[in-house]
């Protein structure tokens, strides 16, 4: 037997030309992978690093069930544009690797007709250009989350701080604005009520009336180490529900610092 195996063996170096066995060490050595520290990464690795993240996302049962939830509550918001921002640099991070692959998930999935804008102040050089070469809008100065909407707009947060949720939500406090919004980010009722009053006024004063009328949907519970898109949800405010709503409710939000939030 083993000199058949001998025999078939030698078969098969003829017949599809494998190298000696005597050079498989050598081999080996060759195509041992060696390490690369990500500041002297290249546009070519960090898109091979986002290939690998997108098959590895999509391949999992976390994203299999987070379809089954957008197609029953994302799906029907239809928004025109995308603004992510706190997604953190794509170069240096892999909890960003992965949050920024599924912001080019949704954008695909919502046929978004209009614009994916983004911003982090961490963002690197080659993160932009990324960015550039996935036709993603870089959003210029720091708007500290105040992005007035005229259209339908998906507001893309992942674990952003909560005075940031607070600052998108103030520039839109009112039901025509409010009913535009989507937002994709830590569920506000994780902040309220768990947390001093004194310090939600203070930080994030608008989520306090905002967890009273906005829908909420929970992202599954688990995926890789359950830190990339742990407590992340959609967040919705029904029209319904904004035009029963009366004129001190909009006034109703506690007054607060607005410089100290901005720096949140």
């Amino acid at each position: 037997m083993a000199d058949q195996l001998e025999e078939d063996g030698f078969v098969k170096v003829e017949r599809f030309k494998y190298k000696p066995v005597a050079n498989k060490k050598k081999n080996k050595k060759k195509n041992t992978y060696t390490f690369k520290d990500s500041d002297d990464w290249t546009i070519d690795d960090v898109t091979t690093t986002l290939k690998d993240r997108k098959e590895a996302l999509l391949s999992s049962r976390f994203y299999k069930e987070l379809t089954v939830v957008f197609d029953d509550h994302l799906l029907s918001t239809k928004p025109f544009d995308i603004v992510c921002y706190g997604i953190g640099s794509i170069q240096k991070s892999k909890n960003a690797q992965y949050q920024f692959v599924l912001a080019l998930l949704l954008r695909d999935l919502l046929k978004i007709p209009g614009t994916m804008y983004i911003f982090d102040p961490v963002m690197t050089d080659l993160d932009k250009e990324l960015c550039q070469l996935h036709n993603i809008e870089i959003i210029k100065e720091n708007e500290s989350g105040k992005r007035s909407v005229e259209k339908d707009t998906l507001f893309y947060m992942p674990h952003c701080g909560r005075g940031l949720y607070s600052n998108t939500l103030s520039v839109n406090w009112n039901k025509d604005q409010l009913a535009r919004l989507t937002i994709i980010g830590n569920r506000f009722d994780m902040y309220v009520g768990s947390q001093l009053e004194k310090d939600l006024v203070r930080e994030c004063p608008y989520l306090i009336p905002a967890v009273k009328i906005a829908d909420v949907v929970s992202f599954p519970k688990e995926f890789d180490n359950n830190q990339i898109f742990n407590d992340l949800s959609i967040q919705t405010f029904p029209k319904k529900t904004l035009e029963g709503l009366s004129d001190t409710f909009w006034e109703s939000v506690p007054k607060a610092d607005e410089e100290k939030r901005d720096r949140e």
